[in-house]
């Protein structure tokens, strides 16, 4: 796909893009051209390779000066990556857009509209689209850490962060493997920033990422952190259990979804989760 020039935009609010990747050949073309196709002239868009080796490299360096900057170097995994981008961007607004999830049009309009809007928000979350054998379901975040039948409490792809708030409440912790954002995110709440709703959709994503590959050890990471954060040791095990029996009925339905997708989710529909 040949991308078009950054043109300038009536909003003059500037993103930085970090996108992480890791051996992302088979989708990392789709995210870099979702971003391609929102970001401006006076954006900028990093990618931070971990190493890779079947192909991805190839496929970033294709777009050319379309990528303001290109690392690619071992790292301490995700957390570290997530850092090392945030650390070089110059923007004032920062979004993390992972290799297998894509920016979805007019998300940097919205985005960009709504901080212009209310000038006293830090972070703005919204929803996002999980596409999952054949079904599109959209996610929304819990509003309460203790909700257990909502599985995130914020979508981190859908996340937009004033560089100020982390350059105020620090970075990622990189010896947490999955729930990094739920750390981060508890961290603003507790110290206060200013951490705004936007209900639309910003993000598609496809199921099959770390976390949800690993949805468990995500659930008991996040329980750990909500106690070390002051929140209830009751309520944590409560909801750490309510999520793990959520996902084994989620995953024992897997297979009748993918075998009556037809009749379960037609395909193109839009089901709320």
């Amino acid at each position: 796909m040949q991308t078009s020039p950054k043109e300038p935009n009536t909003v003059a609010k500037r993103f930085s893009v970090v996108t992480v990747c890791r051996n992302s050949a088979e989708t990392v073309r789709q995210t870099v051209e979702s971003v391609l196709a929102e970001i401006r002239a006076q954006d900028e868009y990093l990618v931070i390779d971990g190493g890779s080796t079947d192909g991805t490299l190839d496929i970033l360096r294709s777009f050319g000066s379309g990528i303001d900057q290109l690392i690619s170097e071992p790292d301490g995994g995700i957390a570290d990556a997530f850092n090392k981008g945030i650390r070089l961007a110059k923007g004032e607004i920062i979004a993390l857009v992972n290799s297998d999830d894509r920016l979805l049009p007019g998300a940097f309009r919205r985005v960009a509209e709504f901080y212009e809007a209310h000038p006293k928000v830090d972070v703005v979350h919204g929803d996002v689209l999980l596409h999952e054998a054949g079904c599109v379901k959209r996610l929304k975040p819990s509003g309460c850490w203790w909700y257990p039948w909502r599985l995130v409490l914020f979508n981190h792809p859908a996340t937009f962060v004033r560089r100020s708030v982390y350059e105020a409440h620090g970075l990622f912790d990189p010896t947490l493997s999955i729930a990094m954002d739920v750390d981060i995110f508890l961290r603003w709440s507790r110290a206060g920033v200013a951490i705004a709703y936007l209900a639309e959709p910003l993000v598609a994503m496809h199921a099959g990422g770390v976390s949800g590959r690993c949805a468990t050890e995500g659930f008991r990471q996040a329980r750990d952190l909500f106690i070390r954060h002051g929140y209830s040791p009751i309520l944590a095990q409560l909801q750490y259990a309510g999520k793990c029996s959520i996902q084994i009925l989620l995953n024992l339905s897997k297979g009748r979804q993918l075998r009556e997708v037809s009749k379960a989710c037609p395909r193109g529909g839009l089901h709320e989760r």
